[in-house]
């Protein structure tokens, strides 16, 4: 029978077993957070009411711990009182399911819940309200109840090497069933017959037997999440359902599954599905197996792929199984021969269109050779994505090859290096040898040859008289633009040349003015 999701406000297993660590946290802060977390989910949508009393009794005691100023007793035991008549009502109130209502009493021993907390409702509804010690008791031992009867039993904890055990059972089992084909082939062998040692199939069928419990128990273990969460990232791994070696892998354009690959996993599938059911399991692989062969889009563009990128043959398997899934449990049209479908494609077709890849075109291949209703609606996809890849492949070819209209590379052997470099050692020696042995506060941009000889020889002028001097000078000397210094170059003249290198393929002279660190640039500091 197929079954509907639920739609629950938490957004994980683990977000919601987080909820329940705060609020049973001996922490003051904590305890305000899950309740937060709380009030969150009810925005979210409908909050089940296990969650709700919870909440509203782990909010009570933190009010009461806090003990804000004008709040008097009275005020708290109604408070308390209201927590806990909500409590009870609002959990037996989901037993009463028959024509005639049943007592709250009845009610409440039906599902465990103790019978003083229906005697206090009562007092706190019809009688005096009981005194705020007792109401503190009362509030504790209701949360004791709820994690008791409801938290404990909702989600089997898992350990944080969780990917590492699956992977590592997993492994276990195939290698054993692998042990136990290969002793029973041997066993069937004619020529091996009698040669055969029955202790060799023994400890194969005792291997298959410890691994089978080993996988089992942690099948048991895990949630209907982990199934997303753990297993099938790890069944969809080089060395799980796609073979590490290559030879035994599906092939494109045909992406037929081999048949020996699928009689090895129809133990595992059949323990996976005997825990987790058809539907669950199959159409997280779908999805899983989708998003890995399609990237998203959006962050990477149509057609790219990012830095793990799968090889040809694994991607070529997982499309093996996409049809092997489909052709064994997808119904098209939903129902055929009263026989329903097990899985649904909506959300395969969803990701294929809207993160076109080199893959994408393939899997919505198979859709349409196993649901021909829908071959027709998918051909313009499948053919727009083909003339596409078409054009990136062409456009790629073209910018690989040179272009037939521009001109050679031009080449920079070492030794034209070295010139250049000897050529800028030059610059440097004409431009700070000079400044340096004259004056310090002397332009290192302007020519020192003059400048340095009647510096020398005339009297000491200030040095915000040098400084203006220099100045004027640097400026002066910026007007043409020397032999070496940036100059534009039309843009009809740009040819290809090395990175850092001018069009001619010569090294260009970066030295920065230093008269510019002289003379400022804004009469007054920004």
């Amino acid at each position: 029978m197929l079954k509907f999701p639920k739609v629950v406000p938490w957004t994980s297993t683990e977000e919601y077993m987080a909820v329940a660590d705060c609020l049973y946290s001996i922490d003051i802060s904590e305890r305000k957070r899950g309740v937060a977390i709380v009030k969150a989910w009810r925005a979210r949508g409908r909050v089940p009411v296990a969650i709700e009393a919870t909440a509203s009794l782990a909010e009570m005691c933190v009010a009461d711990h806090e003990q804000r100023h004008g709040v008097t007793i009275c005020q708290l035991q109604h408070m308390y009182a209201m927590a806990l008549i909500r409590f009870v009502n609002s959990i037996v109130d989901l037993e009463q399911k028959g024509v005639y209502a049943q007592s709250v009493a009845m009610l409440a021993g039906r599902i465990g819940m103790p019978a003083w907390f229906v005697e206090l409702r009562h007092a706190g509804t019809h009688e005096q309200l009981p005194s705020l010690m007792t109401l503190r008791s009362a509030c504790a031992q209701a949360l004791l109840w709820l994690r008791d009867y409801y938290w404990s039993k909702q989600v089997r904890r898992l350990p944080a090497d969780t990917t590492i055990q699956v992977r590592a059972v997993i492994a276990e089992y195939i290698s054993a069933c692998e042990t136990r084909q290969a002793s029973l082939a041997m066993v069937a062998s004619r020529s091996a017959k009698h040669s055969a040692n029955p202790s060799v199939l023994a400890a194969a069928e005792a291997t298959m037997e410890s691994a089978t419990t080993a996988l089992t128990a942690l099948v048991a273990r895990l949630h209907a999440d982990a199934v997303r969460l753990y297993v099938v990232p790890v069944l969809i791994e080089s060395g799980f359902l796609v073979p590490s070696e290559k030879r035994l892998r599906a092939k494109f354009p045909d992406c037929n599954l081999p048949p020996a690959l699928a009689d090895a996993w129809s133990a595992p599938f059949a323990v996976f599905t005997a825990s987790w059911g058809e539907t669950l399991f199959y159409e997280e692989m779908l999805a899983a197996i989708v998003s890995a062969l399609t990237p998203d889009s959006s962050e990477l563009g149509i057609f790219e792929s990012g830095d793990g990128a799968l090889s040809t043959s694994h991607a070529a398997t997982l499309v093996a199984w996409i049809r092997w899934i489909l052709e064994a449990y997808y119904v098209p049209n939903g129902t055929a021969g009263g026989k329903a479908s097990t899985v649904s494609i909506e959300d395969l077709l969803e990701g294929c269109l809207r993160n076109p890849s080199y893959y994408s075109r393939s899997v919505l291949r198979v859709v349409s050779d196993v649901d021909p209703a829908l071959k027709r609606d998918l051909k313009p996809f499948v053919e727009y994505m083909g003339k596409a890849l078409a054009a990136l492949v062409a456009d790629e070819a073209k910018a690989g090859a040179p272009p037939t209209n521009s001109k050679p590379m031009p080449t920079v052997s070492v030794k034209a290096l070295q010139e250049e470099e000897a050529l800028m050692q030059r610059r440097l020696d004409q431009l700070f040898g000079a400044s340096r042995g004259a004056s310090q506060t002397e332009s290192m941009d302007v020519d020192t040859s003059a400048n340095s000889t009647s510096t020398a020889n005339s009297a000491p002028e200030s040095r915000s008289a040098v400084k203006a001097t220099a100045a004027a000078a640097a400026i002066a000397h910026q007007t043409e633009p020397a032999a070496g210094r940036w100059s534009f170059v039309p843009e009809t003249a740009w040819t290809q040349c090395p990175i850092g290198a001018l069009c001619d393929g010569s090294i260009p002279m970066l030295e920065w003015p230093a008269w510019i660190d002289n003379v400022p640039l804004h009469a007054t500091p920004l």
